[in-house]
């Protein structure tokens, strides 16, 4: 079976977690510490902290930015429903936002249509990889006093105009879900930014409230592991190669569908996509399941109900008609990419594709 996301097991990573199992410190020990050192600097930015998952993470942001009941947050439907469901768990509203057909991201336009001053935070997602118009956007967002949130789950290493997502808003996230392109054994997330204050509200509100060994706020058990630190530092090492490789196969599956009747994942003139996901555009995307299915490959689609779209958001909050989002939820199909094909992997899929749409290799 050829599946969307194939853990890294290595004898090192084994290793290293023996070693932790024999320190007996398990929890926010000296390699957590290490990953967030050598994640900030990575990124780019003063602070990294490293929380339970990608969703603590970010409702760990929102709690510390002061965001609730009362507020509103804008966010793209086009996305996971963790990037909604912290700000309403939080009391907030969402703004839906509709997102550029070519990129699938945020559309900076529909933004500057919908935003006002109800509005403290916009969540632009840096979607399968392919980071988000964050210029724009930034623009509307300080006009309007919000904060701007960059959800970099799916996109570790990507650029925009030269700079890694996740330190160019004022605090960004990520996900270590082991689907994504550096993920752990389990679940982990991290939070990045330059804030001073805010990265240490942060880390109090993660650990109990907690700060230099006083209470002085109810926080949350929200704590990294040791486990998953020694996964992730070694995952972040091999990070820039995987993600090249990620970009060739990308590159092999573009230049083997160029004559067929879809639409390829593309990639901006300021933008370095990362591919967690290569996610084509067709009206096949029926015949191309099955026809992979039957040859052991795995696909996904994502979304094919935008958030916006489901029950429990429009009994509370109604329906916001979002015509792109709502069409390329009827189009996307998501394929294997991910740098553990072999070349052998990756014709099974070409192949597969090709056959649903009844054209010859």
């Amino acid at each position: 079976m050829i599946r969307l996301a194939e853990p890294y097991i290595s004898d090192e990573i084994k290793e290293k977690i023996l070693e932790v199992i024999d320190s007996k410190q398990y929890v926010d020990g000296r390699y957590t510490r290490e990953f967030e050192e050598r994640f900030a600097g990575y990124i780019g930015v003063k602070h990294a902290v490293a929380v339970s998952s990608g969703t603590s993470a970010l409702f760990l942001i929102l709690r510390a930015l002061g965001i609730g009941r009362g507020d509103k947050v804008a966010v793209p439907s086009f996305t996971f429903i963790a990037t909604v469901s912290q700000a309403v768990e939080l009391g907030a509203e969402p703004v839906f936002i509709d997102v550029d057909p070519e990129t699938m991201t945020l559309d900076p336009a529909d933004l500057e249509k919908k935003l006002d001053s109800s509005v403290k935070a916009v969540i632009p997602v840096h979607l399968f990889g392919h980071p988000a118009d964050l210029d724009p956007i930034i623009e509307v967002a300080e006009k309007h006093g919000a904060h701007l949130i960059e959800d970099a789950a799916q996109a570790h290493g990507a650029r925009y105009r030269g700079r890694r997502v996740g330190g160019i808003g004022h605090v960004g996230y990520f996900s270590l879900y082991p689907s994504k392109n550096m993920g752990v054994y389990g679940e982990g997330g991290v939070i990045t930014t330059n804030d001073d204050e805010l990265a240490e509200r942060i880390r109090s509100l993660k650990n109990h409230g907690i700060r230099n060994g006083e209470f002085v706020m109810f926080g949350y058990n929200m704590k990294f592991n040791e486990i998953g630190a020694v996964v992730a530092l070694e995952q972040l090492r091999l990070l820039d190669s995987w993600n090249e490789r990620r970009r060739e196969n990308a590159s092999i599956y573009t230049e083997a569908f160029g004559d067929l009747e879809l639409e390829t994942p593309i990639e901006k003139e300021w933008a370095y996509h990362v591919y967690n996901l290569y996610t084509l555009k067709t009206s096949a995307r029926d015949g191309i399941r099955e026809a992979l299915s039957k040859r052991g490959v795995a696909t996904g689609i994502y979304y094919d109900r935008p958030v916006h779209t489901l029950n429990i958001v429009r009994e509370r909050f109604g329906y916001t008609k979002l015509p792109i989002t709502e069409e390329l939820a009827k189009r996307v199909i998501s394929l294997p990419v991910h740098p553990m094909l072999t070349r052998d992997d990756l014709e099974r899929v070409i192949d597969g594709v090709r056959e649903a749409l009844q054209t010859p290799p």
